[in-house]
């Protein structure tokens, strides 16, 4: 797993995930995705393009970047999900909780 974060606009932060998010990195990833939570009234895109597949694990993580974005007024959105990945999404309800860019 491999997590960067980049100030890709005067308001926009995008984080992208590229390899597996699951329960064997996500105590590393956690304390990766901690300075995003530094970060007030910005968009701040999840690029998801490279994502190859989200565990439950990876989904609480993703909610504790929405719920600290929610309270910093920040709009979050995910993009690129792959096929298998959105199917996590869709089964989980997680579809309705984020904002979705093509």
């Amino acid at each position: 797993m491999e997590i960067k974060i980049e100030k890709t606009g005067e308001r926009q932060v995008t984080l992208i995930l590229i390899g597996r998010l699951d329960t064997s990195v996500s105590t590393a990833a956690e304390r990766e995705v901690r300075p995003l939570y530094d970060y007030f009234e910005q968009e701040i895109v999840i690029d998801c393009t490279q994502l190859e597949y989200i565990s439950s694990s990876g989904l609480r993580i993703l909610m504790h970047i929405a719920q600290q974005g929610w309270i910093n007024h920040c709009e979050i959105y995910i993009q690129g999900l792959q096929p298998n990945v959105y199917d996590v999404f869709k089964t989980t309800g997680f579809v309705h909780l984020f904002k979705f860019k093509d």
